[in-house]
């Protein structure tokens, strides 16, 4: 499915047959990147996921089937939302040919609704992430994890949400500002909060794993001394 969705990124590319369509399809490599980087991040989640837990059961499936329609959905956005990153570009280097290209894609004020799209993918694809963690979690006992792979658990669980929080967040302001150019502005900084948010949260999570770890290893040492 994976596979399938990077294929989708490549289906309108058509091999170049002029020096200007070869110009065309380096600019297209940014944002294939981007996207594909993406990709590639949500995929290591879910490979993640299986590797830790291997579960069969017909919640996880019905879960990891909605999460892969999902990705398949989030794609033709995404390539969409990325190939605006050229129009800065265009105009630094001063091609005029390809200013026009891109001027055509979509006016300033659908950007907005262009974000609305983009967040539902993206907030819906970690929040089954979510799900699919927390139904690990139910299952504790039957997975024998340790309080370590608990805590790993949940912590995942807090992640997830985060990570869909904020592309909420970013629709209910571009829907609030919908029809305004200001709707995918503000829409798109929402997504600069990524960085602080995780980074606070990252950091919360190793001081309360460290601590977690520091209490195991005596009670450790104390069963060996037993035996």
């Amino acid at each position: 499915m994976f596979a399938l969705a990077i294929t989708l990124l490549l289906i309108s590319t058509s091999p170049p047959s002029s020096f200007e369509q070869i110009k065309r399809f380096i600019y297209d490599l940014i944002p294939f990147f981007l996207c594909i980087s993406l990709i590639i991040v949500i995929w290591h989640e879910h490979y993640i996921f299986f590797f830790r837990y291997g579960l069969r059961n017909g919640k996880i499936i019905a879960l990891n089937t909605l999460f892969l329609s999902l990705v398949l959905f989030y794609v033709y956005p995404l390539k969409f939302l990325t190939k605006l990153i050229l129009v800065p570009i265009a105009y630094v280097l001063g091609d005029s040919s390809l200013q026009t290209e891109l001027s055509g894609l979509i006016s300033a004020k659908d950007i907005g609704d262009l974000m609305i799209i983009y967040g539902i993918g993206a907030a819906g694809i970690f929040f089954v992430l979510m799900l699919m963690y927390r139904h690990a979690l139910k299952n504790a006992v039957e997975l024998e994890l340790t309080e370590l792979e608990k805590f790993d658990a949940r912590s995942k669980i807090t992640t997830n949400l985060l990570m869909g929080l904020i592309p909420v967040l970013s629709v209910i302001l571009s829907f609030i500002f919908r029809g305004h150019w200001l709707a995918g502005a503000i829409g798109g900084v929402t997504y600069f909060l990524y960085t602080p948010v995780m980074m606070v949260h990252e950091k919360i999570v190793d001081r309360k794993r460290g601590k977690l770890i520091d209490l195991q290893i005596p009670e450790k040492h104390n069963n060996q001394s037993e035996d």
